[in-house]
């Protein structure tokens, strides 16, 4: 018995193209289920309460308004749970202006605020850092986040790890 027979059918069965098929399908089916039923390694392990103090710059009063305490606040382009909104505070923008003499003073932007979320989360601390949202979270990290009316960009302000 020849391995390959005059029809291009391996031992006589199967043709070699739909063998080859069928195990690229086999293993495409395969990888899926993998990246679907996976356990994600941060989910084992010990978590500890964090809040994350998120700071935005030089917003309307709109924005400020549309961000609700208790609220779930993720993660804008990945959709990652970051926490719940515990607390936000607005303070008056400011930045440097020129006066007419030449001298730098500190001015308020009219209609502009600053604003600080504090977000309480689950964290997954280690000793490279902190990890919310299975993301790694960094005092001076650029974020965009995300709640139910709004959506901003800001940086993380402060890393509150309850004790």
């Amino acid at each position: 018995m020849k391995i390959i027979d005059d029809k291009g059918r391996l031992f006589g069965i199967i043709n070699i193209i739909d063998l080859f098929i069928s195990i690229l399908l086999i293993v495409l089916i395969g990888f899926g289920a993998y990246k679907i039923f996976r356990v994600n390694p941060t989910v084992a392990v010990n978590t500890q309460k964090v809040t994350m103090v998120y700071f935005i710059q030089e917003v309307r009063d709109v924005t400020y308004n549309a961000i609700e305490e208790g609220e779930i606040a993720k993660d804008y382009d990945k959709n990652s749970v970051y926490g719940k909104i515990i607390k936000k505070e607005a303070l008056p923008a400011k930045k440097m202006a020129e006066t007419a003499d030449g001298r730098f003073v500190e001015a308020e932007i009219p209609n502009r605020f600053d604003v600080k979320i504090y977000i309480e989360g689950d964290a997954v601390i280690s000793k490279t850092g902190v990890y919310m949202g299975g993301q790694e979270v960094r005092v001076g990290y650029t974020a965009a986040i995300k709640g139910k009316r709004f959506g901003t960009r800001g940086f993380v302000y402060d890393i509150i790890i309850d004790e």
